[in-house]
C-alpha cells in the first residue's frame, strides 16, 4: 500500500474563534487608521480650502446684499498698488540723477512733491480701494436700473486705445446726385483712413531768444515726422505682452482686467447720463460786496454806507478781495453751491438791494449787498459744465448715505506683497 502523505493538523473550535476575533480586531485597527488620516486629510483640505477658496470668495463687502469679493479687492489692490509702485520708483530715480545740482532745485521740487501724494495713495491704498470698489458696485447697479450697458466690442475698443490703437473707418461714399444730369457721375470708391495719426511728444529745449538783425532767406524747415500707426498686429502683440506680464506680476487674469475695464466705461455712461438731468436753470441772485479783515472794520464801513456813501466806490478804496473791487465788489449773478455756506445764506435771505450786516467767513469780513435774485434764471456755461462735471461726485455722495453698505474689511485681506511694499515705504519715510 502507498505511503499516506502527513495531514493538515485540523483547527479546534477555540483556535478558529481565536483566528477570527484576531481578523475583526485588524480590521478594526485598519478602519481606525483611515478615519484618523481621513480626518486629517479633511482637516487639511478644509484649511486649505479656506485659505485658498473660501477666504478669496467670502465678501469683504456688501452694497444693497450684492458681495464683493476678496479675490476681487485684491485683484484690484494689487492693479492699483504695482501702478503706483512703478511711478514711485521712477519718481525716486529721476530724483537721484539729479543729485545735488542747485539749478534742478525746481525739478526735484516738483519731483518731490509728487513722490510725497504718491506716498499718500500708497499708504492709504487698502482702504481707499475697497471704497472705489464699493463705489463700482452702486454705479453698476444704478446703471443696471436705468439699463445702461457696456458690450463686449466698447471693452475692446477702450483697451484698444489705451494701447494707442485706433481702428481704421472707412470714408463716406459720396453717392449719386439727387438731380439728374446727362454725364453720368463715377461713384467715389470708398477708401480706409486712420481716424487719428499721434504725434511724437516733443521734449522740452532751450531756445536762444536773441533776434537777428536781418532775416536770412534759407530753406523751410521740415515738419517733424509724424509717427507711425500702430498696427492691428502690432496691437495684439503689445496686448499679449502686458496680459502675460499681468498674469505674472499681478495676478490678474483677463477676464479680471476687463471688468475693471467695464466699470471705469459704466462710470463714463452713467456720468453722462447724469450730466444731462443737471437742469439748465437755478434759483440764483446778483450780489456784490466788500470784504475787510476784522468786524470793528465792517461796522465802520456799514456805518458809512448807512451814511449813503457809493457802494462801489467804498468796494475800490477798502476790499481785500483784489478780484472783484475794481468792479465795485461786483460777483455776478451765481447759484446755490458756490459760495461759502455762511456768505451763501445771507446773499440768498437778503432783499434786492439792501446791505447786510457783518457776515464772518474764512475769508474775512463780508458786506453785502444783493442787486438781483431770479428763481429760474438760465446759468452760464462754465456754472453749468462745472455743474455737470460734478454730478457723479454729487449723486455717489448722496447714493453712499441711502445705500445699505456692510464692510467686512481685515488687514489679512490686504495682499501680502503689497502690504510688504507699504511696510518698506513706511520705513523709508521714517
Amino acid at each position: 500500500m502507498p505511503k499516506e502523505g502527513k495531514r493538515t493538523p485540523q483547527e479546534t473550535r477555540k483556535q478558529q474563534v481565536r483566528r477570527a476575533r484576531e481578523q475583526r480586531q485588524e480590521r478594526i485597527l485598519f478602519l481606525a487608521l483611515g478615519g484618523v488620516a481621513l480626518v486629517i486629510l479633511l482637516v487639511l483640505g478644509a484649511g486649505y480650502y479656506q485659505e485658498n477658496i473660501g477666504k478669496l470668495n467670502s465678501p469683504i463687502a456688501t452694497v444693497n446684499g450684492a458681495p464683493i469679493s476678496v479675490r476681487e479687492y485684491q485683484a484690484s489692490v494689487r492693479y492699483s498698488g504695482t501702478s503706483l509702485l512703478s511711478q514711485w520708483n521712477s519718481l525716486r530715480a529721476n530724483l537721484a540723477q539729479y543729485g545735488n545740482d542747485p539749478s534742478m532745485s525746481f525739478f526735484k521740487d516738483y519731483f518731490a512733491q509728487q513722490q510725497s501724494e504718491l506716498a499718500t495713495q500708497l499708504l492709504t491704498l487698502p482702504r481707499t480701494e475697497l471704497e472705489r470698489l464699493i463705489d463700482d458696485e452702486m454705479v453698476r447697479q444704478e446703471a443696471t436700473k436705468r439699463g445702461i450697458t457696456v458690450s463686449s466690442g466698447e471693452i475692446d475698443e477702450e483697451v484698444e486705445r489705451e494701447f494707442g490703437y485706433f481702428r481704421a473707418t472707412p470714408t463716406p461714399t459720396a453717392g449719386p446726385s439727387s438731380t439728374p444730369t446727362q454725364t453720368a457721375t463715377p461713384t467715389r470708391t470708398p477708401t480706409i483712413t486712420p481716424t487719428y495719426t499721434p504725434s511724437p511728444t516733443p521734449t522740452g529745449t532751450i531756445t536762444p531768444t536773441t533776434p537777428t538783425a536781418t532775416p536770412t532767406l534759407g530753406p523751410t524747415e521740415a515738419p517733424p515726422p509724424t509717427a507711425t500707426p500702430l498696427t492691428y498686429q502690432g496691437f495684439q502683440e503689445q496686448k499679449k505682452k502686458f496680459l502675460e506680464n499681468l498674469s505674472k506680476n499681478v495676478q490678474i487674469g483677463e477676464a479680471d482686467f476687463r471688468k475693471m475695464v467695464e466699470s471705469v466705461l459704466l462710470r463714463r455712461k452713467l456720468g453722462k447720463v447724469l450730466g444731462d438731468e443737471v437742469p439748465t436753470t437755478a434759483e440764483q441772485v446778483q450780489a456784490r460786496h466788500i470784504l475787510v479783515k476784522t468786524y470793528e472794520d465792517a461796522l465802520k464801513l456799514k456805518e458809512r454806507l448807512d451814511k449813503g456813501e457809493d457802494f462801489a466806490k467804498l468796494a475800490q478804496e477798502l476790499s481785500e478781495d483784489t478780484s472783484n473791487k475794481e468792479q465795485g465788489g461786483d460777483l455776478g449773478w451765481f447759484p446755490r453751491g458756490q459760495m461759502v455756506k455762511e456768505f451763501e445764506a445771507t446773499a440768498f435771505a437778503l432783499p434786492v438791494n439792501q446791505v447786510s450786516t457783518p457776515v464772518t467767513t474764512t475769508f474775512g469780513v463780508h458786506i453785502i449787498q444783493v442787486l438781483g435774485h431770479e428763481q429760474n434764471r438760465p446759468l452760464e456755461q462754465t456754472v453749468l459744465q462745472q455743474k455737470q462735471s460734478a454730478a457723479m461726485d454729487d449723486w455717489l455722495e448722496k447714493t453712499r448715505s441711502s445705500a445699505k453698505i456692510e464692510r467686512f474689511y481685515k488687514d489679512e485681506y490686504v495682499p501680502a506683497d503689497i502690504k510688504k511694499a507699504i511696510a518698506q515705504l513706511q520705513t523709508e519715510l521714517r
